[in-house]
């Protein structure tokens, strides 16, 4: 047992706080309040559904989250925070207390939730580091088959807030990026939510446009709709070559995952966003599409997450292009009218393909609509 957890100060604030009727406890509180077992290793009950949240030895950080619909809609019956006695004797009560509150990010409300068990697992089985590293650390979840409890008006905003600042933390950590979220690509996803689904996101990973699909990624897991994505493609137009390099049809630089869980895809982005940019403006955005209708044949709805300041590069291979496609643009400039002036280069792709393009808070579906749009040409790429 930790040496701080026999101070018995600690006594005289478990009565004071079971004295209080509704008091709302934070991790800390439950870390102290919660039963405690040692075991040589922990063993997973085969028996009872669960999932389970990986974190390293002495980090809190969650190396994997489970599927949206595990961790959102299940009622969770018990949870186990496992970590391991070393270095032997040592204050575990701040690393611990952060593992909850990792948690708890993900699963608001789980700390007051009466139906739910804690406890929290030592293992003790072990002569060296090497072998208590060796060990699972992180969060045991067991739940049972029945739909959750859903949260009050005023949980669920809490729970948006932590779910915001968690990835705040994780785009700066994982993906090295400083910028702030924009948020465009997830009012279109939240607008057109009924309409799309079985959807493949295919993303310029270049420069400027890291924001607009960790905005998405982001909107996927506070609104409970991971299961509406199948995958991401994510393309940089050829990673390092040079312009000479890059053929039609070949220039590469595409990656795709079959997942919408945010640490898979986080570690994705950060392995396309390490190996390059392109190095010149055109992008590679019709290879991506065509490589992502191969990948995901049973996909239902393409959506292409594109610079409106970047031309295609091989628009010539459109007709290979055998689904509509929904363009998010970035941005653009507006003219006298108020309309959103957009590079050609899409209004043709969104005409041939018989898809939309949304920009600006704006929305373009038919055709009609397509042809009013002022366009741009930029012969500078």
């Amino acid at each position: 047992m930790d040496g701080i957890r026999r101070n018995s100060q600690w006594l005289i604030i478990f009565i004071l706080f079971f004295a209080i009727d509704g008091w709302a406890q934070s991790a800390h509180q439950l870390y102290f309040r919660a039963s405690y077992r040692d075991v040589d290793q922990v063993i997973f009950d085969s028996t009872k559904h669960f999932f389970t949240l990986p974190m390293d030895y002495g980090q809190f950080e969650i190396n994997e989250l489970p599927e949206a619909k595990e961790i959102n809609s299940l009622q969770i019956d018990s949870v186990q925070l496992v970590y391991t006695d070393h270095p032997k004797n040592f204050d575990f009560s701040k690393l611990n207390t952060n593992r909850i509150e990792q948690f708890t990010h993900w699963f608001e409300g789980s700390i007051d939730d009466p139906i739910i068990r804690w406890r929290i697992i030592r293992q003790t089985k072990g002569e060296t580091k090497a072998d208590f590293e060796a060990m699972f650390h992180g969060i045991v979840a067991y739940y049972s088959l029945r739909p959750r409890k859903p949260l009050l008006p005023e949980q669920e905003v809490i729970r948006k807030k932590n779910i915001d600042k968690k990835f705040e933390h994780l785009v700066k950590k994982k993906l090295k990026v400083e910028d702030e979220l924009i948020h465009i690509t997830s009012e279109v996803f939240e607008k057109n939510r009924d309409n799309w689904n079985r959807a493949v996101i295919v993303s310029d990973w270049t420069g400027s446009m890291y924001p607009y699909t960790i905005d998405l990624l982001s909107w996927l897991i506070k609104e409970r709709a991971q299961d509406q994505v199948i995958g991401f493609v994510f393309f940089n137009d050829g990673d390092t070559k040079i312009t000479s390099q890059k053929s039609i049809g070949k220039t590469g630089g595409i990656y795709s995952i079959r997942d919408s869980r945010v640490i898979p895809v986080f570690n994705l982005m950060t392995k396309v966003k390490n190996n390059g940019d392109g190095g010149d403006l055109p992008e590679n955005d019709i290879e991506a599409i065509i490589n992502a209708q191969n990948e995901f044949k049973e996909g239902n709805t393409f959506i292409l997450v594109a610079d409106n300041n970047s031309v295609i590069r091989d628009l010539s291979l459109i007709s290979q292009v055998k689904h509509p496609i929904e363009i998010i643009l970035n941005r653009a400039d507006l003219n006298s009218k108020g309309l959103p002036i957009v590079l050609k280069d899409y209004v043709d792709l969104a005409l041939k393909t018989s898809g939309s393009i949304y920009v600006e808070g704006q929305e373009f579906k038919s055709r009609k609509a397509l042809l009013s749009l002022p366009t741009k040409r930029l012969t500078n790429q």
